[in-house]
């Protein structure tokens, strides 16, 4: 049984049903996410995801052709090694307990909503409507909210280090 028909049997209408399986969707996520990545990587991993966005949007189109999906796979294998080499390529160090667990949560889930509006925005939205609807992928991938979820982690970034002082 899918999630969001469930939430229409509580009585929700299917678009609050929708909404509420994806933000239940997405904080499952972000926890694992989290879990994964350690709460003092995630400032690392968003600055990987920033890199392989660039590295990505000058790779010459002819290399790109190799596949319909090869942009997703390259940026993720691009995110992936930069994660892997971290400690090689970049020495940034946080010191101190890090952030506080709410911050760590937030940012975990800044930075899944930011994932997966870069890796939507690859796909065909075609592709991404058999997982999600129209209205839930205009989330991710429309130019005012793409441009929003890659502001938002380095905002609460300035955010959190103000706080802190």
């Amino acid at each position: 049984m899918q999630l969001d028909k469930l939430f229409s049997n509580f009585g929700l209408a299917s678009s609050a049903a929708e909404l509420v399986t994806l933000v239940l969707v997405l904080l499952v996520l972000s926890t694992l996410f989290w879990l994964l990545i350690g709460r003092f990587r995630l400032h690392n991993f968003l600055i990987n995801m920033y890199i392989s966005l660039a590295i990505l949007q000058v790779v010459p189109k002819d290399v790109m052709d190799f596949s319909k999906n090869s942009s997703v796979l390259l940026f993720l294998i691009f995110v992936v090694l930069l994660t892997l080499l971290n400690r090689y390529l970049f020495d940034i160090h946080q010191s101190g307990s890090g952030l506080a667990l709410w911050q760590v949560f937030v940012m975990s889930f800044l930075e899944v909503v930011l994932l997966l509006s870069i890796i939507f925005s690859f796909l065909s939205a075609k592709d991404v409507t058999k997982y999600i609807s129209k209205t839930s992928l205009g989330y991710f991938v429309d130019p005012w909210w793409s441009l929003a979820w890659m502001i938002l982690p380095l905002a609460f970034l300035v955010f959190v280090k103000k706080r802190d002082k």
